[in-house]
């Protein structure tokens, strides 16, 4: 394997994101089959922790892993030292920025999963990692991506308060501590550009009650529609062949997710 070099996701949020950000129900198993069906090697941008390059990469692809954020690489490098040689050497990771990344090599397909591409704040952003992703792919070759789909109903819930209420997010065990750890989160919406910024406030509590420690993280994302994103990849020069709704392929509705399956055209 070899890991070469920012990001949100640096410290506490990187050393807790595989406890408190699980993904959608059933989305690594819909990528491992996806990048099966395709041309190795695979690339995942926004790979994080490994997360889904990992079972990918047991699944018998090579894959190349980008991400902007160190911190998370370096949990993925932990995990993967861990696997067999094989596994280990079908795996790259690389540091970089899915707008500007530049390697050398084609690949049969490049996903962005779990939400990633929401990252992109703006439509100069995306339009620059789709012309990445382009020009990083085969003639024919595939893009599958996910975003949340906008659900109208929770952002003017939140908007009813001057200030976006704390809500529980979840709990976890901490990895080294053993204490309990509660995740809390408040969202604020700038409806004209179509931004959410989340914060995070992780409290670790030990057996008595008491808040041992406090950290907080924060978060920007994008909220596109479907036929804005629709409209963007064929601007870009992708074909749509599918827009499922979630991982077991059900046909897309309004507030759920947007689970995006194209081919360059």
């Amino acid at each position: 394997m070899v890991v070469q070099g920012a990001s949100e996701y640096q410290n506490t949020a990187a050393e807790f994101y595989d406890y408190f950000e699980l993904g959608q129900p059933g989305d690594t198993r819909f990528y491992v089959e996806e990048v099966q069906k395709s041309t190795s090697p695979a690339m995942e941008l926004g790979c994080g922790t490994g997360r889904s390059l990992i079972p990918i990469a047991q699944a018998g692809v090579e894959i190349v892993g980008l991400d902007r954020s160190q911190p998370m690489l370096d949990i993925a490098y932990r995990k993967i030292s861990g696997l067999d040689m094989r596994t280990r050497e079908s795996i790259t990771l690389l540091q970089g920025d899915m707008r500007t990344f530049s390697i050398g090599q084609q690949f049969g397909i490049i996903t962005v999963p779990n939400r990633s591409f929401s990252h992109l704040v703006n439509t100069e952003d995306q339009e620059q990692a789709l012309d990445r992703v382009r020009g990083h792919l085969i003639d024919g070759g595939r893009f599958i991506f996910n975003i949340f789909d906008p659900n109208m109903e929770w952002i003017v819930e939140d908007r009813k308060f001057p200030e976006s209420p704390l809500r529980k997010h979840t709990e976890f065990i901490h990895p080294a501590s053993g204490n309990t750890v509660f995740v809390w989160v408040t969202r604020n919406y700038n409806l004209e550009h179509q931004i959410i910024k989340q914060d995070y406030l992780f409290d670790e509590m030990d057996a008595s009650g008491k808040v041992v420690e406090r950290s907080y993280s924060s978060l920007t994302l994008r909220f596109s529609y479907r036929y804005e994103i629709q409209h963007l990849l064929e601007l870009s020069g992708f074909q749509v062949e599918n827009l499922y709704g979630d991982f077991n392929r059900n046909p897309f509705r309004h507030g759920a997710e947007q689970i995006w399956l194209t081919r360059k055209r």
